[in-house]
């Protein structure tokens, strides 16, 4: 297909539009093929989505969304076909009704800085009257409010100016191109600088009336909502529902929870118990089979030309809206780890940070969990100096503590000496958000980027600078 001999998979006539880039989050990235059947399927449960959101968010209609996403221009296949962002790709061909109200043109998901990325978004975002913002990674959304905050001065001065300096490194005709989006706005900018006088720096809270924000909200990426209210207020949160370069597999319909039903109208569906999950032939089953309560990784077949393919995701079924099940996020089955027949997944270390830090009524965002060889083996947490040395031993006793309430094979493991107390060890202060920034700049995909907090590999963690 990369090649251009698309009857390799596609009856004549399939029109083959691009390929869509996976996250790269299990592996290399892998290339998705897009065709026009996907696209509107694709598009088809967006809508849904958004229909839903708007009709339970009213005030929200008609006014501005800043909309996040990457480009769909990352590669070129030896066929001449671009390899990109599907977002990229709804966003530029969306219907001009929809598009109009969109803060950022589509050069803006270009930019491959991701500082110069978001402050671009910001500058033309400031002055807007943004109801909601939609993008994937909630730490997406958190680091252009944290930019907003850390670049006032500039930004009240690039409005009232009508100019466009950002941080980092842009294309030289980026400003050329959004010169019509750039208006001087001496009013906004003075509106602004009251605002920035009066809280301090400006954040989305104080600068925009919001309605809701849209983005994940399961997994992992649960540790980063704690932070919202600071940026954004007390504004509801609604989760975007199972997706991926892959397709869509699920449609929340409510706020606050990652819930959603199943996407059966451009998939077909079927699941393999959690229990069955890696065997050479384990128990396949259909909706009909499932159960509430129970979790299933999920195997799908869909337009994109791929046949029972196993998107590696774990499901829970929470609920059903009237026969179809709806089912909320877990973990990656790759981000699990299993030394001794535990079986810890990313999701229970998570889970267990969040406990703890509201045990410890002390928000801990940054940490690193991994598996150590040893007899017997343990885990170690990492936690950056200052705060591993406000409470060391208790944090290591605690956070154990919590593993094996949340994980009886964990516990049993403990019990049994098969595993020994988990330890702690220290890193420099600041030394994830430099990883994060350089993890970011090394993808390109700020959007899809997701930090491990669990590691699977014995001793994976070895080339940290341990203090």
């Amino acid at each position: 297909l990369k090649v251009g001999k698309t009857n390799a998979l596609f009856a004549s006539g399939e029109d083959l539009i691009m390929f869509a880039l996976t996250s790269g989050t299990t592996g290399q990235a892998k290339f998705i093929p897009v065709t026009r059947r996907f696209v509107d399927d694709y598009r088809r449960g967006w809508n849904i989505f958004g229909l839903k959101a708007l009709l339970d968010h009213p005030n929200a209609l008609f006014r501005k969304i800043v909309q996040i996403t990457s480009s769909t221009r990352e590669e070129r296949t030896p066929g001449g076909l671009w390899a990109g962002a599907i977002t990229g790709l709804l966003a530029e061909t969306q219907k001009w009704i929809v598009r109009k109200h969109y803060v950022t043109p589509p050069a803006v998901a270009g930019i491959k800085d991701p500082l110069a990325k978001c402050y671009t978004i910001a500058r033309l975002a400031v002055t807007e009257d943004v109801a909601f913002t939609s993008t994937a990674n909630p730490s997406t959304i958190l680091r252009l409010a944290q930019v907003m905050g850390d670049h006032s001065d500039q930004l009240i001065r690039d409005v009232h100016d009508g100019t466009l300096r950002p941080p980092g490194k842009t294309a030289q005709h980026l400003a050329d191109d959004l010169h019509p989006m750039l208006a001087a706005a001496p009013a906004c900018a003075r509106r602004l600088e009251k605002i920035a006088a009066r809280a301090g720096r400006l954040v989305p809270r104080d600068v925009w009336q919001l309605e809701f924000l849209a983005n994940w909200t399961a997994g992992t990426l649960k540790l980063y909502l704690a932070r919202f209210p600071e940026y954004f207020g007390p504004v509801p949160v609604r989760d975007i529902g199972l997706l991926a370069s892959e397709g869509r597999f699920s449609i929340p319909i409510d706020d606050h929870t990652p819930a959603g039903i199943l996407e059966i109208t451009s998939n077909f569906l079927e699941f393999i118990p959690e229990q069955g999950y890696g065997r050479a032939d384990p128990p396949v089953l259909g909706l009909a089979d499932l159960k509430l309560g129970e979790r299933y990784f999920i195997v799908f077949s869909n337009a994109t030309g791929l046949t029972r393919y196993d998107l590696g995701d774990l499901v829970e079924v929470v609920d059903f809206y009237n026969q179809t099940p709806m089912i909320a996020f877990l973990n990656k089955g790759s981000h699990i780890s299993s030394v001794t027949g535990e079986k810890l997944s990313e999701h229970q270390a998570v889970e267990a940070m969040r406990i703890l830090s509201k045990r410890l009524s002390q928000r801990i965002e940054h940490f690193l969990l991994c598996p150590h060889w040893g007899d017997p083996p343990y885990y170690v947490l990492t936690l950056e100096q200052a705060l591993a040395d406000s409470c060391h031993d208790d944090i290591a006793r605690q956070y154990d503590a919590i593993l094996c309430d949340l994980n009886i094979e964990y516990r049993a493991k403990r019990d049994s000496l098969r595993l020994a107390p988990l330890k702690v060890q220290r890193v420099g202060d600041g030394f994830f958000a430099h990883d994060d920034l350089k993890r970011l700049a090394d993808a390109g995909r700020s959007e899809q980027y997701k930090r491990k907090f669990l590691l699977t590999q014995p001793d994976a963690d070895r080339d940290l600078p341990i203090l």
